[in-house]
């Protein structure tokens, strides 16, 4: 019995993880431009540089351009936004900023773990990028763009000069390095790594978002001696399992349940509760077999685990 669950259980995740790759969606920003997603690994990326001239509070985006001021090409690479305007004035790393509602500016390690997943920074530009050179000047190094993310050479605008497209993407992610500086990703024309450079904050760069998804930080957690969330028990389950954890000290919790893709599937607390140890049953009885995250959250504390449904 215990054989045939294990081998149910390599098999969903085989199945699983060889799809997440390709799965694709869309996202449509406050002015209505719909841009393609793509799943890499635990994280979704939109495949697009972003276009959106207001925040999706409804608010304009002041000093956004296009590249040479030509709309056309912004249909293409998207628009280029200073690391200020793109933060919405925020230095938070994983801010929203110009991002649509539900997904935020790529954090540096948001950027290197897409690079660890790939195989490596010195690698994973080439995996990044769109093939050809349609967009890239030749040789576009090692372009296989194998991860869907599609990559374009969208160049620059700073000191009031446009320059590089077609042989460089610049994108920056909201991890503040000083009061003038933020950290940016590189990719090159001819060269198939994935750069980490720091450059002036006025800048004009294109924006990648990422989706503020459970799945971006299955692997992490933050916290305070005493909180504990536990693994689920039985996992593989089919078709409920109990989830317990423990608590120091009153707090606000919520324990929610997330797919793969980081959609909230339920919320099986969110309440005040004092210290003590708790027992949850989870019951799937609607849901597809497959690799489902639980994640439990505090004031203090996150954590996020994995737990199998077998059909």
């Amino acid at each position: 019995m215990m054989k045939n669950l294990l081998k149910a259980k390599i098999i969903i995740l085989v199945i699983i993880y060889s799809t997440l790759l390709h799965a694709q969606g869309t996202v449509t920003d406050y002015d209505g431009n719909v841009y393609n997603t793509v799943v890499i690994g635990n994280q979704t990326w939109i495949k697009e540089n972003l276009k959106s001239l207001h925040y999706s509070d409804g608010t304009s985006i002041p000093d956004v351009v296009a590249y040479n001021n030509n709309d056309s090409l912004a249909n293409i690479y998207g628009l280029l936004y200073s690391w200020y305007v793109a933060m919405h004035d925020s230095t938070e790393e994983g801010v929203q900023g110009v991002c649509p509602c539900g997904w935020h500016i790529p954090s540096n390690a948001e950027w290197t773990r897409l690079e660890n997943y790939l195989g490596g920074s010195s690698i994973a530009g080439g995996k990044m990028k769109e093939t050809g050179t349609e967009h890239w000047n030749s040789p576009n190094t090692g372009a296989t763009n194998s991860s869907g993310f599609t990559a374009l050479p969208a160049g620059e605008f700073y000191d009031q000069v446009f320059q590089f497209m077609n042989d460089y993407a610049l994108i920056w992610s909201s991890t503040e390095v000083s009061a003038t500086v933020a950290r940016e990703r590189f990719l090159a024309y001819n060269n198939n790594a994935s750069l980490t450079y720091d450059w002036n904050k006025s800048a004009k760069y294109p924006i990648r978002c990422i989706k503020n998804s459970v799945t971006n930080i299955e692997n992490e957690s933050i916290g305070i001696k005493g909180f504990e969330l536990f693994q689920n028990h039985p996992n593989p389950f089919n078709p409920s399992t109990k989830i317990s954890f423990q608590l120091p000290s009153q707090s606000s919790v919520t324990l929610k349940v997330y797919d793969v893709l980081g959609n909230e599937i339920s919320t099986l607390v969110s309440e005040e509760k004092p210290s003590g140890n708790y027992e949850i049953e989870f019951y799937a009885n609607k849901l597809v077999a497959g690799l489902y995250f639980y994640q439990l959250k505090t004031e203090n504390y996150i954590e996020t685990k994995k737990m199998v449904l077998l059909k």
